[in-house]
């Protein structure tokens, strides 16, 4: 008998999003005289992709089988602990979407990565501390430039 395992919740999710995204891509715009292929392209060569490696997620699951548990089952405190860096990411970034129109995006996304980053590497050395504000002093400001001047987009 088949077992719900995470890796096959994690497809099964996975393709229904694709479907459902796919049929909501119907409702872009069609292209233009101009545009040779139109705005739905590129959304539905991502969930092609996405769908493409949903199915080989679920086909791997289905051909090793269920894992055997080798630990044993944890609290849900337990679980809160361990997990307590994911949560802290989600609320980091509900407060970055928060202060985002207030900050700009400099400022904020500045932010953001610094404390983002500095929470996935565990900021406990100095060598730490120079690649997290190395990365996020470089990274920002050119995501900045790129889409400011070769894309001409305005970001707040």
């Amino acid at each position: 008998m088949l077992t719900l395992t995470k890796d096959r919740a994690l497809a099964l999710a996975l393709l229904l999003i694709v479907a459902v995204m796919w049929v909501e891509s119907g409702n872009i715009r069609p292209p233009t005289s101009w545009q040779p292929y139109g705005s739905a392209l590129f959304p539905r060569i991502l969930l092609v992709v996405t769908g493409l490696l949903s199915l080989l997620i679920l086909v791997r699951s289905l051909i090793t089988g269920a894992p055997a548990r080798t630990e044993p089952r944890r609290s849900f405190v337990q679980w809160l602990g361990h997990n307590r860096t994911v949560f802290s990411l989600f609320g980091l970034f509900g407060l970055y979407a928060a202060l985002l129109p207030v900050l700009g995006y400099l400022v904020a996304t500045l932010t953001f990565l610094v404390t983002s980053l500095g929470l996935l590497l565990g900021i406990d050395s100095r060598r730490k501390w120079i690649i997290n504000l190395a990365v996020s002093f470089t990274l920002v400001p050119l995501v900045y430039v790129i889409f400011r001047f070769g894309l001409n987009v305005w970001l707040p």
